[in-house]
């Protein structure tokens, strides 16, 4: 999923080409409307940029998968694999990354006269790799997000897609409508809040073993399922809602659903 080091630190590699054909979307379910053709153009655009530990990548997209995972270096590579009907309108999408005060922000641009974009103009897969420390914050409409091995603060959210983060050590604040949600919290403790909110969709927290704080977990039209292994009840567990603490620690992750399960277990 994320291709090699291009090659020099800050420079930015532009489009790598064209490649018309079929094109299965299966990979990307929940990512906007399919497109009405059978056939599909795509084009790359590679990004590497200087990035200390602890800055914020901040990305904002619309329609398309968005990955995250972490490497040794201390620089962002940013892979956009652009997708759409036509190289023309391919044209008219942008992706642009830019340097704040925090980091980098990274933008997806569709035209603002295209209000179909969904079927006009594409979609946006983005693979990315960072420093372990890194904070996110990821925003898309449309498509799934993956975070793996992140230990900085990380916000999330889609409407339409599903969220896993894999390998966490920090807070984490995600957040769905149409979607599950996947959480594995390495550890958390003192000052570390968590939350998990989804409204169609389950959700599924493990922990690890150096977790230590509460845990309330409630489903509206759902139940919750906790299996650890000693927790202490700090009120009388109903079939929607349960809180927990485990061990001493002052953390707390707070996990709702509207519509699906809560399932809370411990990794064992």
């Amino acid at each position: 999923m994320f291709p090699g080091h291009p090659g020099a630190r800050g420079t930015r590699h532009r489009p790598l080409g064209l490649v018309v054909g079929a094109l299965a979307l299966a990979g990307t379910a929940n990512c906007a409307v399919p497109f009405q053709t059978e056939l599909n153009v795509e084009e790359t655009e590679r990004f590497n940029e200087p990035f200390a530990a602890g800055e914020l990548l901040d990305l904002r997209n619309i329609n398309g998968h968005v990955a995250v995972a972490s490497w040794d270096r201390e620089e962002a590579e940013i892979v956009a694999r652009k997708v759409g009907p036509s190289s023309t309108a391919l044209e008219d999408v942008r992706v642009e990354v830019n340097r704040s005060s925090r980091g980098l922000q990274v933008r997806t641009r569709f035209p603002k006269k295209g209000r179909m974009w969904g079927q006009r103009y594409g979609s946006v897969h983005y693979s990315i790799r960072l420093p372990q420390s890194a904070d996110l914050r990821i925003s898309t409409v449309h498509g799934p997000v993956e975070v793996a091995g992140i230990s900085g603060k990380v916000e999330a959210q889609t409407v339409n897609g599903s969220l896993r983060l894999t390998g966490h050590r920090g807070s984490v604040n995600a957040k769905t409508v149409n979607g599950p949600i996947e959480c594995e919290l390495d550890s958390f403790g003192q000052g570390e809040n968590h939350s998990l909110r989804t409204v169609n969709g389950r959700v599924q927290l493990t922990l690890g073993p150096e977790a230590s704080g509460q845990v309330d977990a409630r489903a509206i039209n759902g139940r919750v399922i906790m299996e650890l292994a000693d927790p202490e009840h700090l009120d009388t567990p109903t079939r929607r809602r349960k809180k927990v603490q485990i061990g001493d620690g002052g953390g707390e992750c707070r996990v709702r659903t509207v519509n699906g399960t809560i399932h809370v277990t411990d990794g064992s």
